[in-house]
């Protein structure tokens, strides 16, 4: 796919420099248009046709799909490139966790419930799953709706999707919750009666087919009446899974950027959640499915489908979905300052760090979790890491004293004792000379941190 140019979306702007957009020039605005900063219609002066062209110019290749309405709304899709280093990836791909409409009651609630209320923290950001799929097991219209009522009922912000290949089964769902919840799998079996009642209730709808060709047909009978589709190429089970399934994304995903074939431009979903009725160890289930999913995140799937709410198995697939769509063009970095770990006073010790975003958030996790009262006085090293910024120049003597200076560290402390970490050894002399401050060389890893401070009677420093 040709790469759009701001010149390209330029030439379909005012060229007025108004200045409603926000933006101080049409120029400005075009290059915001390209890095999805901003939208066609945030520009008041274009008429329709001008914004039809704007929108069809700036669509990307894969088409991005919502599911759901309100606070359970999730976006999924819009990819523009194959490799994020070109671009970026802008929506994560959601975590359904699925839930059977053969359970009890009481055992569907209270999965529904850990799916909601499950979150971890990590560099930053809360980790979560994003939606549930109601799976009919019992293929009963009544016990399908009982259940969506269940997973509607205890949960408050959840995507929803609804599994059944009886269309009968799935419009009892959607009697009881019918705000654009996916409906899955539509197949050759059941083409037609699947196309007719998404179209009827405009919902998205999941192609399901294990062959590519079969399923470039079931998506050119869908569009035909349904907006929204998503491609699943059939998750492969077993010794080969990864290779198998990834193999058919990546197919994909090439077929529509690379040769524009319109009719794979949509989001890809992949289920993993029948390993556990495939394995009889349910640790062997979530090990599958941890490692599969985590492998799909990487190539190329846009929705996932899993059964296991073990942190375990799921701190591998959202860790990597955290990683994967972050904005390469952008660094990864909080703002330089002083901040308070736990109740420091006067006397408690100075830690240095870089202001990478994952550096200090490992640093300061490590020093609350251990309930240790200390000034953390985070460097400006342009987002880089400490080994890295020590070998670039960037983590410094100089740097430490302006960031003592800028902060006014010497006015919160009555002593003059910096903790470096032990990957900035190197610079130890460079910062004690441009500082005159005493500087202790800490650990390599944060989490021996405290530890350390005990040892060395670095808690509490009184004047020196």
């Amino acid at each position: 796919m040709p790469e759009v140019s701001a010149m390209d979306v330029y030439k379909l702007l005012p060229k007025s420099n108004c200045g409603a957009c926000g933006c101080k020039t049409c120029m400005e605005f075009a290059t915001k248009l390209v890095n999805r900063e901003a939208d066609p219609e945030d520009c008041p002066n274009l008429d329709e046709e001008a914004l039809e062209k704007l929108r069809e110019l700036l669509a990307p290749p894969i088409r991005e799909v919502s599911i759901c309405e309100g606070d359970r709304r999730v976006v999924v899709g819009g990819d523009e490139v194959l490799f994020r280093h070109e671009l970026s990836y802008f929506n994560p791909p959601p975590v359904f966790i699925a839930v059977y409409d053969d359970m009890e009651e009481d055992e569907l609630r209270e999965k529904v419930e850990r799916a909601q209320e499950f979150q971890v923290e990590r560099v930053g950001e809360t980790l979560r799953v994003d939606g549930l799929a109601v799976v009919s097991r019992t293929g009963d219209p009544e016990r399908f709706a009982a259940a969506v009522e269940t997973a509607v009922e205890h949960s408050e912000d959840l995507a929803i999707a609804l599994v059944s290949q009886s269309p009968d089964v799935l419009e009892s769902g959607l009697d009881v919750f019918d705000e654009r919840p996916l409906l899955y799998p539509c197949t050759e079996e059941n083409r037609d009666d699947m196309i007719e009642l998404a179209a009827e209730h405009e919902c998205p709808l999941g192609l399901h087919a294990t062959e590519v060709e079969d399923l470039v047909e079931l998506a050119a009978h869908a569009r035909e009446r349904v907006e929204d589709l998503l491609l699943d190429p059939g998750t492969e089970l077993g010794p080969h899974d990864v290779v198998a399934t990834t193999d058919k994304l990546a197919e994909l995903r090439k077929a529509a950027i690379e040769e524009e074939f319109e009719l794979l431009g949509y989001p890809t979903l992949v289920t993993t959640f029948p390993y556990r009725f495939l394995e009889d160890d349910p640790v062997e289930a979530a090990r599958r499915e941890s490692y599969l999913a985590s492998a799909c995140v990487l190539r190329y799937a846009d929705a996932l489908i899993m059964d296991t709410l073990e942190p375990w198995a799921l701190l591998p697939v959202l860790t990597q979905r955290q990683c994967i769509y972050t904005d390469p063009r952008e660094p990864q970095e909080v703002d330089p300052g002083l901040y308070k770990i736990g109740d420091p006073d006067e006397h408690s010790p100075v830690l240095v760090t870089t202001n990478f975003t994952l550096t200090y958030h490992c640093v300061a996790d490590d020093l609350e979790s251990a309930d240790v009262d200390c000034w953390l006085l985070v460097i400006d090293t342009g987002g880089l890491a400490v080994d890295v910024s020590v070998a670039g120049g960037q983590f410094n003597g100089q740097a430490v004293k302006e960031a003592l200076e800028e902060f006014n560290v010497e006015e919160k402390v009555n002593h003059r004792v910096l903790v470096i970490p032990g990957k900035a050894a190197a610079v130890k002399g460079d910062v004690e000379d441009a500082t005159g401050w005493k500087v202790v060389i800490g650990t390599q890893d944060s989490s021996e941190l405290p530890e350390f401070l005990e040892k060395e009677g670095l808690l509490r420093i009184e004047e020196g």
